[in-house]
């Protein structure tokens, strides 16, 4: 350490400090920019900018500005990456500006202070001691509060209303895309990754990772183990993909894997939870125990209406499930023909699988356990009435059992005419069908449909109740 050089914490600093050794650990950074000196000797040159936040305690953060020719900027970039111990000496410490302006491009932080760095003045460089080790913490402590975020159902929900906000998420990673790289306006070839996270609310939020340090730190993430929590994210609506994304920028943080009971209960969530469609939407069947307590009748194009609902002047107004009542015609019902009717599942982890389970994180996939494997209905029907047809409509499980009429293996073993004859038991005939519908969303192009149990109709109910549209 220089003479007169004094090592003090960021809570210790005041203004107009240049004497100073500062110890902390990178948090976020940004790419350099190059910027056009416009006055004084340097008046027409090149010069760029590195933007970093620096953190020494649970609750001491400030944000740092580096200055410097263009090569000596970007080779101190590419050495100091998030989760780097550093030591930075002789920086300019000033008051933060408080503007609005300032306060969009900049991550938030907690001290009144920021450093400003030059490369003739600063020295940077690694701390390497013993006493590293007690800074790592501080990567897994949110930058925010930690019951500070929106969940995915209050993304949704607030749907137009919240566009163009930035909020705090707690999500955990549930696809990883690979990294592609995008020509801008201005010439440069930069690249970017896409992701999608989930939590306890909802199944898929896209995500656009544009900032170069966290497009490659993403490659270390696990889907379902991984989460993170994400300090002012932007939200957009977007209209190729028809729902809200969220994206990074300059204000952006991500803690990776943060250490709080909120973010303990998503782990355990993410471990199991349901993500396929099928499995989704077998969960929300499971939770309506009375299928007869569905009274709301509706028509075909009522239902696609309602299911599609893909503008951003309607992406808060619906919850991303409804169910209905249908009077409506099963126009296929295939028990006696060529289609697939049955799958086999594990029965410890209801994996769809063929000749074996080969999910590592199942007892039996793993072979800790004796394969056990279960075979249950799945069909796909097709509901029709005076406004429409409802395609690939599923039809599973123990609901199928009720509305054919036998269990599967007792369907497996019968002759063909005796199928036939189950077939036109409804096949045509005006039925009363209550199903289940999850909303086409941002990753989900298609709405899904379950149907929850299909009768004859009484003819003069079904004349009474019918919608004309």
């Amino acid at each position: 350490m220089d003479a007169g050089v004094k090592r003090l914490p960021i809570a210790a600093l005041g203004e107009k400090m240049s004497n100073v050794l500062l110890v902390g650990i990178i948090i976020a950074k940004q790419s350099p920019r190059k910027v056009i000196c416009k006055s004084g000797s340097s008046a027409g040159s090149e010069r760029s900018v590195w933007n970093f936040t620096l953190r020494d305690s649970p609750y001491d953060l400030i944000n740092a500005t580096f200055w410097g020719s263009p090569d000596y900027i970007q080779n101190l970039s590419d050495k100091f990456h998030v989760g780097h111990v550093v030591e930075i000496s002789k920086p300019k410490v000033s008051l933060r500006n408080s503007d609005e302006q300032e306060d969009r491009f900049s991550p938030s932080v907690t001290s009144l202070f920021q450093l400003t760095l030059s490369e003739k003045q600063t020295v940077m460089v690694l701390h390497e001691t013993e006493f590293c080790d007690e800074f790592l913490p501080l990567l897994h402590l949110p930058t925010k509060p930690p019951g500070d975020f929106f969940t995915l159902a209050d993304v949704y929900h607030n749907g137009t209303s919240i566009r163009g906000e930035c909020v705090n998420l707690l999500v955990s990673v549930r696809d990883i895309g690979p990294v592609r790289s995008v020509h801008t306006k201005d010439g440069r070839d930069i690249d970017c990754r896409d992701i999608i996270v989930f939590d306890q609310t909802n199944t898929g939020l896209p995500v656009s990772l544009w900032n170069i340090e966290t497009v490659h730190r993403a490659e270390s993430w696990r889907p379902r183990e991984t989460v993170l929590f994400l300090a002012d994210m932007r939200l957009e609506w977007n209209a190729f993909r028809r729902g809200m994304v969220a994206s990074d920028g300059p204000r952006s943080i991500v803690t990776e894997d943060p250490e709080t009971p909120e973010a303990a209960a998503l782990r355990t969530y993410a471990r199991t939870a349901p993500l396929k469609a099928s499995a989704i939407l077998a969960q929300l069947a499971s939770s309506i125990p009375d299928a007869s307590s569905i009274t709301n009748v509706m028509t075909v194009q009522q239902v696609l209406d309602r299911a599609s609902a893909g503008s951003p002047d309607n992406a808060g107004g619906d919850d991303s499930q409804f169910t209905a009542l249908l009077y409506c015609l099963l126009t296929k019902y295939d028990l006696d023909g060529c289609s697939q009717l049955t799958v086999t599942k594990c029965s410890q982890c209801q994996m769809s699988v063929e000749g074996m389970c080969i999910n590592l994180e199942c007892p039996i996939g793993s072979g800790a356990e004796i394969p056990r494997y279960d075979v249950a209905f799945d069909l796909r029907v097709k509901l029709s009435d005076h406004t429409g047809s409802l395609d690939n409509v599923r039809l599973s499980g123990a609901t199928a059992e009720r509305v054919i009429g036998c269990t599967v293996h007792e369907f497996m073993a019968m002759p063909l005419d005796t199928k036939t004859r189950l077939k036109w038991k409804l096949f045509l005939e005006r039925c009363a069908a209550r199903i289940l519908v999850l909303r086409s969303s941002s990753d989900r192009p298609r709405p899904l449909i379950s149907l929850l149990s299909c009768t004859v109709a009484d003819p003069s109910e079904a004349a009474a109740c019918i919608p004309v549209y």
